[in-house]
């Protein structure tokens, strides 16, 4: 046995003994997650977060959002961490596999996660995403309702502080500020919306045309407002992208 093939031995006995994780195959793991059930593995893929955390072997996948042939991702429900900024990017996760339940964790056959990373050397996957986000600065010392209304979308409503600035999806239509009524000690999600004082038209004609080719984080698909006491601004992004926006903690390296 020559020394080579022996430091390489004892190498891999040290690892297999601490449990060190390995780059593996991630079809393997999805042909056969009984194989590495509790061991620590390290993944390469293309990340999906609609929400659930999963990973794809190939792009064809990836972009159907083809469930039967993608990962599950377990994310810590109680950690707080957005990994949206993932979303169609090859990224490396490592974490333990598990099919076991765990306390504020995703439910099902996966990986429990302990970290995840761009892997800013690969070129992005040519997948299409329509999304779109708005961030919205509330310049007011009033608690205010944001109602992002369309046509074919519905309306959702979220809720700024006084000077607080947040992120949301938003669609082609109107946004509509108004006030909120109710004691301070009461939640703002559970005050009365009262009066609107302001609306403005959402378009997204001004997008370039390849946004939804973009990453997540990208200014290509990022429109910014200012909320004022009687109108909403649009900001350029070279302002709106230094603002800081209220509970952002990003799990992504």
């Amino acid at each position: 046995m020559n020394n080579a093939f022996r430091a390489w031995l004892v190498c891999l006995l040290i690892a297999l003994r601490t449990n060190i994780a390995f780059a593996i195959d991630l079809r393997d793991v999805l042909t056969h997650p009984e194989k590495y059930e509790k061991r620590e593995v390290d993944l390469i893929g293309i990340a999906r977060v609609p929400g659930y955390f999963y990973l794809f072997a190939d792009i064809k996948a990836a972009a159907k959002t083809d469930l039967s042939k993608a990962l599950l991702i377990r994310q810590n429900n109680f950690a707080g961490k957005e990994y949206r900024e993932a979303d169609r990017q090859w990224v490396g996760v490592t974490g333990v596999m598990s099919s076991a339940y765990r306390r504020g964790w995703d439910t099902g056959t996966g990986v429990f996660l302990k970290s995840v990373r761009l892997l800013r050397d690969r070129p992005q996957p040519p997948i299409k995403d329509a999304t779109v986000l708005g961030v919205f600065q509330n310049t007011t010392d009033t608690p205010l309702a944001i109602q992002v209304v369309s046509g074919s979308e519905g309306a959702a409503t979220f809720f700024l502080a006084p000077r607080e600035t947040d992120e949301t999806i938003i669609w082609e239509g109107e946004a509509i500020v108004s006030r909120l009524e109710g004691p301070n000690r009461k939640r703002l999600d559970l005050q009365k919306i009262g009066k609107a004082i302001a609306t403005r038209a959402i378009t997204f004609r001004n997008l370039p045309p390849d946004y939804q080719y973009s990453p997540e984080w990208s200014e290509k698909r990022t429109l910014y407002f200012r909320i004022l006491r009687n109108r909403i601004e649009s900001v350029p992004a070279s302002e709106g992208r230094n603002w800081t926006i209220v509970g952002k903690k990003s799990g992504v390296k």
